[in-house]
């Protein structure tokens, strides 16, 4: 009887140690992947993998005034923070169609916070859904509305940004308007597609801001004035 345990303690002892061993190598992995931010990384992608709808928050707000350059941060009804904005190249007329690159205007949500990014070293995505579909169905018509059908019975009701990517895989030649961001980059001019530019100290400030806040930045109101 002793003999027959030992190597069955022995298979147990290795498939413990190779448990482990995969353990540590899936954490480091992730750690990678994540640029050490590994809760953000697995809230961002179990939000788009179940199309997870954004929850508004009311402790933090966003206020962007367009023709002034300058976006307010509030704390309950508290000022907390003010900076100077780039906006459109194009403008500051309201965004109405993908082709136009403006900046939007309307209340909106932060849906991800991401520490990577192509215009500085922080970006805030918004959720644009509501204000973007009406513009795709005011640009093209009935046209636009049966595709928006279709899709809906396919797939379930498209009301999340993440489902609008979606979309624009299969529609890419007729996309809905998306990828609004707040960024870095520069705000001493109007150079984005539709985007609201910081420079990046002052992204970092404002990112590190509104990460304090309830759910970690995400369902922040912002909204965009003239």
């Amino acid at each position: 009887m002793r003999l027959d345990r030992q190597p069955r303690a022995f298979v147990w002892k290795w498939a413990m140690l190779l448990i482990l061993a995969a353990l540590l190598t899936g954490g480091l992995a992730l750690f990678w992947l994540s640029n050490g931010h590994i809760r953000e990384y697995l809230t961002w992608r179990w939000m788009v993998t179940f199309k997870v709808p954004i929850t508004q928050v009311d402790d933090y707000r966003i206020l962007v005034a367009k023709s002034k350059h300058q976006l307010v941060v509030y704390k309950g009804n508290q000022e907390v923070r003010t900076y100077r904005v780039g906006l459109s190249e194009h403008g500051l007329a309201a965004r109405q169609i993908w082709e136009d690159e403006l900046t939007p205007e309307g209340g909106f949500l932060v849906a991800s916070m991401q520490y990577e990014s192509r215009f500085g070293p922080r970006q805030m995505l918004l959720e644009t859904t509501a204000q973007s579909l009406a513009a795709y169905e005011l640009q093209y018509g009935v046209e636009g509305q049966m595709r928006l059908k279709a899709w809906n019975e396919a797939h379930g009701i498209l009301d999340t940004i993440w489902e609008v990517y979606d979309f624009n895989e299969v529609y890419a030649e007729v996309p809905i308007w998306n990828d609004i961001l707040i960024h870095g980059g520069g705000s001493e001019r109007d150079w984005t597609w539709g985007c609201i530019a910081l420079d990046d100290a002052d992204m970092i400030e404002l990112f590190d801001t509104i990460r304090s806040s309830a759910a970690g930045g995400l369902g922040v109101v912002v909204e965009i004035r003239p």
